[in-house]
């Protein structure tokens, strides 16, 4: 994605790659053109090119410098015309949340990593969490007349004054009235809150649920997630970190509720994160706590997703043909559950499976989850723990590009390590055999969507 920092958004779409197979190569359009309009109507983004060029009959008006004309195409109505675009630019935030994990980052890592988003487009692209503090009255009727749904806020508190604290406002924000807008017009909703002890938890907590819980079922969920503090955070206001202790309260709490929401609602409602219950050593929640598991990709339920695949899949995986020793990598949030997993691999014959944590050096020991582990923290744990034959790292520790953090990549580690790097997969098992695999793919994050994280969103990796 392109980084701007002006809020208006661009008019037309330039084509990055034709389809030589497609309708658009077969009406003339190239690589470099720019599709204006649809039908008439202006192309702001692909969101707009996707809702205009569902209809039967399509008008494309496209300009190629000066040249400016015209297509009439006759075509199915789920047909596409086969056009790829340049990434569109992205909406900046507006807020200076007092939790934002961005503001809590050292100088001189890549720009990209210190970009603060905030864009509808994105929440229904991608599943990215907005404020709508930004919107225009024409965006947000375009999330209804468009049907952008769903839509996943970040609410953190419903009353005003407190969530204009906690979004670095002037003044309150009431974000209720929004929702209840969505909410008559038929769009879901998916919402958040960043735990904030001594801020937004408590009563406050009990407010947010059941204020958002009245506009069941358009307001679909709340997810709760622990905020996150680095050794970086100067100059900004005073927060206190989720300890294991007030972790046990908030399960205590939230559980307490979910009975009297489930019998009203007929679902939970209100999901707390994985790492309440990994970092106070309760037991993960069974399935049917995750209602479906609407929102696994902020790290609600994720956990359980995992070990039920490893359970499913762990019978299928082979005899190595040569043994073979690998280290799994991982952050120390996850090093409480994994030792039992690698001790059943290691029961296979020829396989020896060790565990390396990895301590956060870089953004301090109170970030412990994997995907914000740098490539110098991951070779230090490494160094201190003989990696074997072969490393295998999380899948959210790399970007899009096959990157870390700081931009080291997985071949820098193969080099200074001298041992074989794999990025593996949320499928366990799969990332073994792509591990033990012959000439395997040594980075596989590279081509595909980074890891989801709940502090940092994915078009914020570079």
């Amino acid at each position: 994605m392109n980084l701007s920092t002006h809020q208006k958004t661009q008019d037309g779409l330039r084509v990055r790659a034709v389809d030589p197979e497609g309708i658009g190569a077969a009406v003339g359009i190239l690589p470099g053109d720019v599709v204006e309009r649809i039908n008439g109507e202006a192309l702001r983004d692909p969101i707009d090119y996707r809702f205009h060029v569902s209809d039967e009959e399509v008008l494309v008006r496209v300009r190629r410098g000066p040249e400016v004309w015209e297509a009439e195409i006759e075509k199915d109505p789920d047909e596409d015309l086969g056009l790829a675009f340049e990434d569109m630019d992205i909406l900046k935030c507006d807020n200076a949340c007092v939790f934002c994990f961005l503001h809590q980052m050292p100088r001189g890592m890549r720009k990209a990593l210190y970009y603060q988003d905030d864009d509808y487009r994105l929440s229904f692209l991608h599943g990215a969490y907005v404020t709508l503090t930004n919107l225009s009255e024409e965006e947000f009727q375009r999330i209804i007349d468009q049907r952008l749904s769903p839509v996943y806020i970040s609410v953190h508190a419903t009353d005003p004054d407190l969530r204009g604290q906690l979004l670095g406002r002037r003044g309150p924000d009431d974000i209720l009235p929004r929702i209840r807008r969505l909410a008559v017009s038929g769009i879901q909703m998916h919402t958040q809150v960043v735990l904030c002890p001594g801020l937004n938890d408590g009563g406050h907590l009990k407010r947010t649920v059941f204020d958002l819980a009245r506009w069941h079922p358009h307001v679909a969920s709340v997810g709760i997630v622990p905020l996150g503090l680095t050794r970086y955070r100067k100059n900004l206001p005073q927060l206190d970190p989720v300890t294991p202790d007030l972790a046990r309260h908030y399960i205590a709490q939230v559980e307490g509720w979910r009975p009297s929401l489930h019998r009203r609602l007929r679902t939970h409602f209100v999901y707390l994160s994985d790492e309440f219950y990994l970092m106070t050593g309760s037991p993960v929640p069974p399935p049917d706590y995750y209602d479906g598991f609407p929102l696994v990709e902020n790290g609600v339920g994720m956990v359980r997703r995992f070990l039920d695949l490893f359970d499913e899949r762990v019978g299928d995986l082979r005899r190595p043909s040569r043994p073979a020793r690998i280290t799994l990598v991982t952050g120390v949030l996850a090093g409480g559950f994994l030792p039992g997993l690698v001790d059943r691999l290691s029961r296979m014959a020829g396989l020896e499976v060790g565990l390396c944590v990895a301590q956060n050096r870089f953004f301090g020991d109170g970030i412990t989850v994997s995907g914000l582990l740098t490539g110098a923290d991951i070779r230090d744990a490494l160094r201190a723990s003989p990696p074997g034959d072969i490393a295998l790292l999380p899948p959210n520790c790399v970007s899009y590009e096959g990157l870390f953090l700081d931009d080291l990549r997985p071949a820098d580690l193969e080099r200074d390590l001298r041992v074989r790097v794999v990025v593996g997969t949320y499928d366990l098992v799969e990332s073994v055999e792509r591990a033990l695999r012959e000439g395997g793919d040594l980075h596989a994050g590279r081509g595909r969507r980074p890891g989801y994280h709940p502090y940092i969103s994915a078009n914020q990796y570079a």
